[in-house]
This record gives C-alpha cells, sequence and structure tokens, in this order.
C-alpha cells in the first residue's frame, strides 16, 4: 500500500495542478495535508496575484492599498512563488501612491511578468522613487533577472524598461493621447539601445509606414510585431503601402493588425447597429466584402513579405482571427483569440472547427 507522505513531488505536482484546474478552494483544502503539499501547492496559487482596482472603499484613500502590500510582502511564501503581478488601480484619490507600492514592484526574486496600470499621474512619483536609471544613476535598482515581459498602459511607462535587465516582450495600449503624432521614434531608439534582444512589441500605435520602419530600424530582431492602432486615422495609405517594410525583420514569425475596417482597405462597416433594421442584405454583403480584403492582405502579405529573402513567417493575425501559414506557404484560418478574466486582458486562442471555411 503507498501512503501519501511517500509519493514523489512530481506526483504531488500533477495532483495539485489537476486540482487546481478543478477549483481552485479545493486545491487551497489540499494544501493543508502537510508541509511538503503547502510549498507546492502555494507555488501554483501564488504564481499570479493581482491588486484590486479600487484602493479602499471609499475610492479616496490609499490604506486599503498599503494593508495588501503590507500583508504580500512580509510573507515569504508568496514572495518567493510569485510570476505574475497584475497591477490594475484605479483610484480617486489626489494623494501620491503609498511609499511601499515602489518597494512591492521589487519584491519578487523570480517574477517573469509585470502588468501594470495605473493613470500617467503617478509615472514621475515611481520613477523619482525607483531612481532615474536613462540618466545611467548606478544605485538605482533593477528588477529581478527573471522580469522578461512588460505590460504597460501607454509609452509615458516606458521609463521601467531601463530597470529590466533583459526585456524580450513589451506591450503597451495605446498613445498617451490619440491627438498627437504618430511619429515615436525617440521612445523606439532608446529601447532599441536598451534591449537590443527584444523578441515581441505589442502596442497601440498607429500602423502606418513611419513607425514600421522606426521600429525596425532599432529592433530588427523582432520575432513578433503587432501595431493596432489602424491606419486610417493618421494616414491616407492603406496598409499594403507599407508591407514591404516588414522584410526588415529578419526573424519575424508572427505579425499582428487590426481590424480589417481599421487597415485602408476600402471596408467601412457602419459604426451604428441601427443601420442594419430594415436592411436584411446589409450584413451578407459586409461580410463578403471583409472575407475579400482579407484575403487581399494575406496574398499582399505572401507577395510583398515572404518572398524569397523575407522572413519566415508562421502566424497573421488580423483582428481576432489568427492565420497559419501551412505548408505550401498560404495562410488558413486556424484559431480565434478570446478575451478572458477580469477586464478582458487576458487573450487565449481556441481552434476553429475548420480552418479557413469560416467568413471574417
Amino acid at each position: 500500500m503507498v501512503h501519501y507522505s511517500s509519493l514523489p513531488d512530481d506526483i504531488l505536482l500533477y495532483l495539485c495542478q489537476t486540482m487546481q484546474m478543478e477549483k481552485l478552494h479545493g486545491l487551497m483544502n489540499l494544501s493543508g495535508v502537510d508541509k511538503r503539499t503547502r510549498e507546492i501547492a502555494s507555488s501554483l496559487i501564488f504564481d499570479q496575484i493581482s491588486l484590486p482596482r479600487c484602493p479602499s472603499e471609499d475610492k479616496k484613500s490609499w490604506a486599503g492599498l498599503e494593508k495588501t502590500i503590507d500583508v504580500v510582502v512580509s510573507n515569504q511564501t508568496i514572495v518567493s512563488s510569485v510570476r505574475t503581478l497584475d497591477i490594475s488601480i484605479h483610484s480617486e484619490s489626489e494623494e501620491k501612491l503609498p511609499r511601499a507600492f515602489s518597494t512591492l514592484l521589487l519584491s519578487f526574486p523570480k517574477i517573469s511578468t509585470l502588468s501594470i496600470r495605473l493613470d500617467v499621474k503617478y509615472c514621475s512619483q515611481i520613477q523619482e522613487e525607483l531612481g532615474d536609471r536613462s540618466n545611467s544613476d548606478a544605485s538605482a535598482p533593477l528588477f529581478p533577472p527573471s522580469l522578461n515581459s512588460l505590460f504597460i498602459p501607454d509609452r509615458s511607462w516606458m521609463f521601467l524598461t531601463d530597470y529590466v535587465l533583459k526585456l524580450e516582450n513589451l506591450v503597451f495600449e495605446s498613445p498617451v493621447y490619440w491627438e498627437q503624432a504618430p511619429h515615436f521614434n525617440d521612445n523606439i531608439q532608446q529601447l532599441g539601445a536598451k534591449h537590443p534582444g527584444l523578441k515581441k512589441l505589442y502596442c497601440g500605435e498607429p500602423c502606418v509606414t513611419e513607425n514600421v520602419l522606426d521600429i525596425a530600424r532599432s529592433l530588427p530582431n523582432l520575432q513578433e510585431i503587432g501595431l493596432q492602432g489602424g491606419t486610417g486615422r493618421y494616414s491616407s495609405n492603406s496598409v499594403m503601402d507599407h508591407l514591404s517594410c516588414y522584410r526588415m525583420f529578419p526573424k519575424l514569425k508572427r505579425i499582428s493588425f487590426p481590424w480589417v475596417s481599421s487597415l485602408g482597405l476600402g471596408y467601412n462597416p457602419p459604426w451604428c447597429g441601427n443601420a442594419y433594421f430594415n436592411n436584411p442584405g446589409l450584413r451578407v454583403r459586409l461580410a463578403a466584402k471583409a472575407k475579400e480584403v482579407t484575403e487581399q492582405l494575406l496574398e499582399g502579405i505572401q507577395r510583398e513579405v515572404m518572398a524569397p529573402g523575407g522572413p519566415c513567417l508562421q502566424t497573421v493575425v488580423i483582428g481576432e482571427t489568427v492565420y497559419a501559414c501551412d505548408s505550401k506557404g498560404r495562410f488558413q484560418k486556424s484559431r480565434i483569440i478570446r478575451h478572458i478574466g477580469r477586464g478582458g486582458y487576458t487573450a487565449v486562442e481556441e481552434d476553429v472547427e475548420n480552418p479557413g471555411d469560416k467568413d471574417d
């Protein structure tokens, strides 16, 4: 008869992972069996932690946040288990963030992913407390070497990249101000100088020629790139006009584009749902047009990007549809991106039943 205490660690890990998939509460109960199980379970329970959206019930005090930080950083089990830290706080407070916040950012020795969604008004405070590494302040701390992925609200938070030893994945959601010029060469030059080995860059900047060229000059080693801002707001040209620029990324494996209605390809569906009333054929015509311009874009990528001497692209994403390159070098619909979790920020890809058969 095999006793529970004699089970090897890999079996216990499998049991904990299975329990985690079924119900987190069950995993927490299992962690109380003995010390060894608790240590294994804790690495799963606290693998990802999130700070609350509101600092306290009245939304005008940081008392709740300070208490949360104190609990987290004083618990070595949590500190040693965290791999992903997700900070998404909304506050109406006019006060500064508590000093403990900057301490929190540097408290996890095994962290690999840091996601921050905070108001831009806190940028200068955090940079001041951490120290300005952009001016070669050797006394300013670095994040642990394990940190390689950074998710920030916009380019105003790019100063955080100065505190990362080796950044591989950077995501920022949108420009600071939509009315500002799309050209962001200075930010990208600094990023390229600090992290020339960056592999993935996704941002809300406009998908226009100037931005693609800026990125290619400073970050030619990218394997994945996505500019989700569209082209119509800033340029009369379509995405087809700068597809050849992606040949400047010899290691590129994946390109992500926004919805086809944002790419200047002549597909402009009505924004208001009332347009579909009493017009039953409109949806059919729009679906046909969407399929037409999508095929036009994919053919352009095959012709302009993947021609001899170009990168060996594996995947193209348009909107939330994933197209994989088949053995004949053609792109077929393979997966759909779904956004799940709090705020829908977590993206998962699901296989489609019949790749290539469904319309956009």
